[in-house]
């Protein structure tokens, strides 16, 4: 049955329980179709929503959109989409596959928090920058391509991924927040192409990563060991591997 929404943005669950059935299974093209944004907790608590597909007709999806979907298994999100909200899948805790379009140039904070059976993500070139607790708990995540574009890491964006086994930062970026990458139990390596030592918001950054090897630019070794919260890490910081 089609959801016929027109706004799709509500202030509360009780409101977008009279428009939204919660027993919903699929989330298609011609649900949605004419609709150009998906609002705030438009989908949240669907549980037995197992899969969406977003028309390309949609540039935004907002915050909790589809927040605690706990059956959703896959979400293919439309190619004119520019925005993530805050906390759109929080929660899917079975979501295995999603792509983000290269349209998208915004990701909001939580907005994959708890999705612990995604095992791979792929950030576009347009992303500038990874809000905080982004794909925090995300305990399947093993592989995250992040890309020359983003130039700011926010605190907790990767925190309790604990299946990745290793991650390359890019020359790009220039601030990396508190936690960021804290207990990815699992990592071997991490790879910091900045020349020049990117702002860290606390030595808790690589905390419980494995005590593995902090790779940076040979000619900044130094540099980082003896900059801000890297004077911490000095133990582990060494040169990349030609």
């Amino acid at each position: 049955m089609p959801v016929f929404l027109t706004d799709m943005g509500y202030s509360n669950s009780e409101q977008f329980k009279k428009i939204v059935d919660r027993s919903i299974t699929h989330v298609g093209l011609d649900d949605l179709s004419g609709i150009t944004s998906i609002g705030s907790y438009a989908f949240a608590y669907c549980s037995s929503l197992t899969n969406i597909t977003i028309p390309d007709s949609v540039t935004s999806v907002g915050s909790s959109a589809f927040s605690n979907c706990s059956s959703l298994t896959s979400a293919i999100i439309g190619n004119s989409v520019t925005s993530i909200g805050g906390y759109a899948f929080y929660y899917c805790s079975n979501l295995t596959s999603t792509t983000i379009p290269a349209s998208v140039t915004s990701i909001g904070g939580y907005a994959f928090y708890r999705c612990s059976s995604l095992s791979e993500i792929t950030i576009p070139d347009s992303v500038t920058s990874i809000g905080g607790y982004t794909f925090s708990g995300c305990s399947s995540l093993s592989e995250v391509t992040i890309p020359s574009s983003v130039t700011i890491i926010g605190s907790n964006a990767f925190s309790g991924c604990s299946s990745l086994s290793e991650v390359t930062i890019p020359s790009s970026v220039t601030s990396i927040g508190s936690n960021a990458f804290s207990l990815c139990s699992s990592l071997t390596s991490i790879t910091i192409n900045a020349i020049t030592p990117p702002t860290l918001g606390s030595a808790n950054a690589f905390s419980n990563t494995n005590n593995c090897p902090i790779y940076v630019p040979a000619g900044s070794v130094s540099t980082y060991q003896t900059t801000g919260n890297w004077v911490s890490l000095a133990s582990r910081i060494q040169a990349i591997p030609s």
